[in-house]
């Protein structure tokens, strides 16, 4: 069965919530932790609490292992890019008129373009 989601703030930490249809229960998943969390309860009042329980025995869990309980920064990658001499002008003034680096500007470009697919 096909399960609705929704984002929330739980305990101060962004979570997926589902209504799980054949558990008549509603679930929640927080994200950006470096580990699975989730919790689960029969109220939408219940699962807000229930999260702030399973978030405090996370962050506690992980404070006792010693590792890190949010999810790393995303890896910068790098890469090669070869243009024409008047395309890293055309860029360069770009940038300035951006009031931003020439990477961030490449980047945002980037972005953008890849938004609209």
């Amino acid at each position: 069965m096909n399960n609705h989601s929704d984002l929330a703030n739980v305990a101060g930490q962004p979570a997926v919530i589902t209504y799980v249809l054949e558990l008549n229960m509603f679930r929640g998943r927080f994200t950006g932790l470096s580990g699975y969390c989730d919790f689960v309860s029969d109220s939408v009042q219940g699962l807000y609490k229930e999260g702030e329980i399973s978030l405090r025995e996370y962050l506690e869990d992980c404070a006792a292992s010693g590792i890190n309980p949010y999810a790393e920064q995303e890896k910068i990658k790098t890469f090669t890019l070869r243009y024409p001499e008047s395309l890293g002008e055309r860029l360069s003034q770009a940038a300035a008129q951006n009031e931003t680096s020439l990477n961030a500007f490449i980047i945002e470009t980037l972005n953008e373009r890849l938004k609209q697919r």
